[in-house]
């Protein structure tokens, strides 16, 4: 299990560095050797020695799963001088949301599934629990599948305090800002936030499910990741960098269908609807600094929650995860 501890503390690295990252440049102009690129590649490099020992001689893993991971590693080097140019080309870019960084996004993605699918495999015999990695690894790909969202997650507080004449950011990003509520947003629609957070955290919670017939290991995962955004917000706050909002409302998809006992068009529904309103009610009282959000957008996160887990179920491939056990 050596193996697999390496790879969680490899992919701890890059959540580390990225987190900061985000931070940082609510704060600084761009910069290739910043600490936190730092601290997000020792990340990268970890995983990659890791992956050079399963070429070298195949031990933990199977050949899709170790080639899976590879496909990740490449498009990630590929990314880079992608993004090095588009920033070259459109200078500073102040949105998680830019083409390049959805290249990382996706191969980032790419190696977590890798790896767990490995790890998957390699505990075929165990029972898969909270207890194992498997919180872990889920962990993982729900914070890169959130990854984007922390532009108005930091922007709500950053943009705040700005309004209020109390921005910490340098000058030189100040300088920048002409048009301050769309760039600190980062010119994303405001519906985007709700809508996306709803998709993703249940689409992963309904395949998980599917996949290990285990209605605690998605809450617990998105507990584990609600935990660590907090202990970050916390340090950056401590060192007077730019804090986030921490999206504890994810927690309610997850807990929907853990309270439905079943992965039904109900339990989307109320996880859907219950992470949006106790989100906005949240944003309505003042009681934390949110995403922006309007009434409506309560609609399509409903709507978009009940039809998750019937498009889910569909999926041939989950229906037997006995038999398909590689789809993990």
């Amino acid at each position: 299990m050596k193996y697999y501890r390496l790879w969680v503390i490899a992919f701890l690295l890059k959540f580390i560095g990225s987190a900061w990252d985000a931070s940082y440049h609510f704060k600084y102009l761009f910069e290739e050797y910043s600490i936190p690129h730092i601290v997000n590649f020792a990340g990268f490099v970890l995983g990659a020695w890791l992956l050079f020992k399963e070429w070298r001689q195949s031990h933990f893993m199977d050949k899709f799963s170790r080639n899976l991971i590879t496909i990740g590693y490449a498009l990630f080097l590929i990314g880079i001088p992608l993004d090095f140019t588009y920033h070259i080309a459109y200078g500073i870019d102040l949105t998680t949301w830019s083409p390049t960084h959805f290249i990382y996004y996706i191969a980032t993605d790419i190696m977590i599934f890798g790896v767990w699918r490995g790890y998957y495999l390699y505990t075929h015999d165990i029972q898969p629990t909270w207890r194992s990695l498997h919180t872990w690894f889920a962990m993982f790909l729900l914070e890169c599948f959130m990854f984007p969202n922390m532009q108005q997650e930091n922007g709500a507080i950053s943009y705040s305090q700005y309004i209020h004449g109390k921005s910490i950011a340098s000058q030189e990003i100040l300088e920048l800002i002409s048009d301050p509520k769309s760039q600190i947003f980062g010119g994303i629609p405001e519906w985007v936030y709700p809508i996306y957070s709803v998709l993703m955290v249940g689409l992963l919670t309904v395949v998980m499910i599917k996949v290990f017939r285990d209605y605690t290991l998605p809450v617990m995962a998105a507990g584990l990741y609600i935990l660590i955004r907090f202990i970050f917000k916390g340090a950056f706050w401590a060192v007077n960098y730019p804090t986030s909002y921490v999206p504890i409302t994810l927690l309610l998809i997850p807990i929907s269908y853990l309270l439905f006992k079943r992965t039904s068009w109900a339990a989307g529904i109320v996880g859907g609807l219950g992470y949006f309103l106790v989100l906005y009610a949240i944003q309505q009282s003042e009681l934390l600094v949110t995403p922006p959000l309007v009434l409506w957008e309560s609609i399509p996160a409903a709507l978009i929650g009940a039809f998750i887990p019937v498009a889910v179920a569909r999926l041939q491939f989950l229906r037997h995860p006995d038999r398909q056990r590689i789809v993990s």
